[in-house]
């Protein structure tokens, strides 16, 4: 079969639409955010390859798999099993690295243990089993610092609430532990300090104390700030809870120096150097080592391993090393690292379904992703990309546009086929900026900076020591390719300005089913409330987390039923219909809409039914970040990063004053959607905000104000400022590949 079919599919926003896409093409899904994209791609096509290949297996192998339910489609033929390649970061496991994800390690664990001498078994050169791990962090590599700004603010007085920690408030029990062991004068403040004052208020072990009023004894024990915070999560920081990790810092353990095994197994070196060293190398470093190693024991081991540190250079990722914990690395890193290790798989006729392979990369970077996309399709497999870099969709096989808009605006199939296809389709707004008849122009004038924050010796990863003034009251671009050490110097931004920058990034507002975006954005009171005083009852009857909510779903509109090795299947809840409510409740009407068809109601439709200038301003919002489609009863643990992001930015609209950092805000946009987030952060700028973007998209780089570039390449070659200036100044720069790439894009 030539096709995956598609009939009558209904999942999501789509309107039961029809489409065939060829196989063994690459082919790549547009569209602006919202239109269905991600649901063809994944909720449709990944998950019904899986599923159909998981119920060909015995019943006993799939009650240990993960389960699908079947998509809402009429009908789907010739999907095969399919591999999704996402962009999901690898979290919570500090022993997963580059190397074991990719079992690159193990190679070269066998390496050593059959050309080392002394000569050791495998687990030896193992930092996550015993004979091997370093004694003192575990094989962690890892040990904790205190960041003693980030604990005391040295211009106050305790009395002022110079110690920063919550439990340390000035009033609270900590605080008064404090003023009442007598050690310390209150009004002076902490830079007066002499270094024993400072080390007591800090690190003092506990004393026990007392104090003695008539026949009533009060004992307390007072101890060090930071002595507190370690030793009440058992001095490890591993235990160390989210919430205490802000005050500390991970740094190199002191005994293995980052290398994670015991001194035993560094003992045996190969060409003069112990397997730490050779796994904390950056990857194109540890490539030549290998291939420079001449022995007899090596030359089976040695060829599997160059292919697959062979993989992760072509894939973009050079500048990483075996080491690098996997719990670092960025969205499009773990998803280029993930494409590395299927490349070197022989699989063919799979259906491979990959979200923005581009997110995170520099325009330098993006024809390697383009060369592995080719790869995988020659290899014999269908390629299927959610793509909205122009360079990846010039290359795809066979296009297929979702639209026209977002949410309910969106769910239908705008155009298909190839490049001219779209571009002489009229109803294709891709094919209108790819045609060049719609473009987003460069900023002619730039605004001067109000002032700057200063980052001092910076050496955080690759950076060089280096020290920058980053201008304020503009909008800036932070750019350079992959590792150059972007998020680097975010990290020491926040790290020596926490309390004066907002970081907005692309992580979920929330998992809880329960929330959704009218709470989010403060109008469900108010419409609670509209319906409340219509009635005459009481506001919480309109909430489906309170009296109002169905007593069989509990208030979520669906059951979810355990069929053991068939999957888990949710239905919709028949006492409610899916609507959360109690049918009394919906039986309360406002302008002829019930409290659950007013959550079916989009930002744009809710403006219009309520005559509050305070919810009309609050669907404002909504409308200028670009999220006018979402529909008010939206649980947030369904939205996107991008839509997450841009949520958030919703809330800081009205403020003024901010340091706002925003870490790729393009990821997830569309053309269009991209003009409207230039818009949006121009708004905040003219606010009186500083606003600083880590973004690779030339169309947010030449409307920047100001543009920091790092590089010139990525690890150990990155980590210095190549360029500081205008857009317009960048592009004669020779050995900046922003301002390479940029020249072309200034129009």
């Amino acid at each position: 079969m030539n096709h995956i079919v598609i009939k009558g599919a209904r999942e999501n926003n789509l309107k039961n639409i029809d489409i065939e896409i060829p196989r063994n093409k690459i082919v790549c899904l547009v569209g602006v955010s919202g239109s269905g994209k991600s649901t063809i791609a994944f909720d449709i096509i990944a998950r019904e390859g899986e599923r159909q290949y998981f119920e060909s297996l015995p019943s006993y192998a799939r009650r240990y798999l993960h389960k699908n339910n079947r998509p809402e489609v009429d009908e789907i033929k010739g999907v095969s099993a399919s591999i999704v390649i996402s962009q999901d970061r690898v979290r919570g496991n500090p022993r997963s690295t580059v190397g074991t994800l990719t079992e690159t390690y193990t190679y070269l664990r066998l390496l050593y243990s059959r050309v080392g001498l002394p000569s050791m078994d495998s687990s030896f050169f193992s930092f996550n089993h015993p004979y091997g791990a370093c004694k003192k962090c575990k094989g962690l590599g890892r040990a904790i610092e205190v960041n003693v700004n980030k604990i005391i603010d040295k211009s106050k007085s305790l009395n002022e609430g110079a110690i920063i920690p919550s439990d340390w408030y000035v009033g609270g029990r900590q605080w008064s532990i404090v003023k009442a062991s007598g050690h310390f004068d209150m009004d002076k403040k902490l830079r007066d300090y002499d270094a024993g004052e400072l080390e007591l208020i800090l690190y003092s072990p506990p004393e026990m104390l007392e104090s003695i009023s008539g026949e009533f004894i009060d004992r307390w024990t007072f101890q060090g700030v930071i002595h507190r915070i370690i030793h009440r999560n058992n001095n490890t920081h591993r235990s160390l809870s989210e919430k205490d990790m802000k005050y500390f810092e991970l740094v190199d353990c002191p005994e293995c120096h980052g290398w994670r095994l015991n001194s035993k197994s560094l003992e045996v070196k190969l060409n003069g150097m112990n397997i730490g060293e050779v796994g904390n190398l950056p990857l194109v470093e540890c490539l030549n080592f290998v291939k420079s190693l001449d022995h007899k024991n090596a030359q089976v081991i040695k060829p599997r391993l160059i292919d697959q540190l062979q993989g992760l250079i072509d894939v973009g990722v050079s500048y990483l090393s075996l080491n690098r914990s996997a719990d670092t690395l960025s969205g499009g890193e773990a998803q280029r690292v993930k494409m590395a290790r299927q490349l070197s798989c022989d699989l063919i006729e799979t259906v491979y379904v990959l979200d923005e392979p581009t997110a995170g990369l520099h325009p330098r970077d993006v024809t390697k992703v383009v060369e592995n996309l080719k790869k995988l399709r020659n290899n014999g497999n269908s390629v299927i990309v959610v793509e909205h870099d122009e360079t990846v969709i010039r290359s795809a096989d066979y296009l297929i546009e979702v639209g026209p808009g977002g949410g309910k605006k969106g769910g239908e199939i705008v155009a298909t086929g190839k490049i001219d296809d779209l571009i002489s389709n009229s109803s294709s707004l891709t094919g209108k900026y790819l045609s060049g008849d719609k473009h987003i122009k460069a900023k002619k004038k730039y605004r001067k900076a109000s002032g700057g924050l200063q980052v001092a010796n910076a050496t955080r990863h690759n950076l060089k020591n280096i020290s920058i003034r980053i201008p304020t009251g503009i909008l800036v671009a932070l750019t350079g390719v992959s590792g150059s050490g972007k998020s680097s110097l975010i990290q020491e931004v926040t790290n020596q300005h926490g309390s004066q920058v907002v970081l907005i990034d692309q992580s979920q507002i929330g998992a809880n089913k329960r929330g959704c975006i009218a709470t989010y954005v403060g109008a469900f009171d108010r419409i609670r409330k509209y319906f409340a005083d219509e009635h005459r009852v009481h506001p919480s009857i309109f909430s489906f987390n309170s009296k109002g909510g169905c007593e069989l779903c509990r208030g979520v509109g669906f059951i979810e039923m355990d069929m053991n090795f068939l999957g888990n299947v949710k239905i919709k809840c028949e006492s409610c219909g899916g609507s959360r409510y109690k049918e009394k409740v919906l039986s309360y009407k406002y302008r002829g809409k019930n409290i659950a068809e007013v959550l079916e109601m989009t930002a744009c439709e809710v403006g219009d039914f309520f005559k509050s200038s305070e919810i009309k301003a609050q669907m404002s919002l909504l409308d200028e970040v670009g999220l006018d489609y979402m529909e008010m009863g939206q649980t947030l643990d369904t939205l996107s990063g991008g839509e997450s992001q841009r949520l958030k930015l919703a809330s800081k609209l009205q403020a003024k004053g901010e340091f706002y950092i925003l870490d790729e805000p393009t990821s997830g946009l569309h053309f269009a959607d991209i003009e409207k987030l230039l818009l949006l952060l121009n708004r905040l700028v003219d606010n009186g905000n500083t606003v600083l973007v880590v973004e690779h998209n030339l169309d947010v780089v030449k409307n920047a104000d100001w543009v920091i570039d790092l590089g010139p390449s990525g690890g150990e070659k990155g980590g210095r400022i190549v360029f500081q200036g205008t857009p317009k100044e960048i592009i004669n720069i020779s050995n900046s590949y922003t301002g390479q790439y940029l020249r072309a894009a200034m129009i």
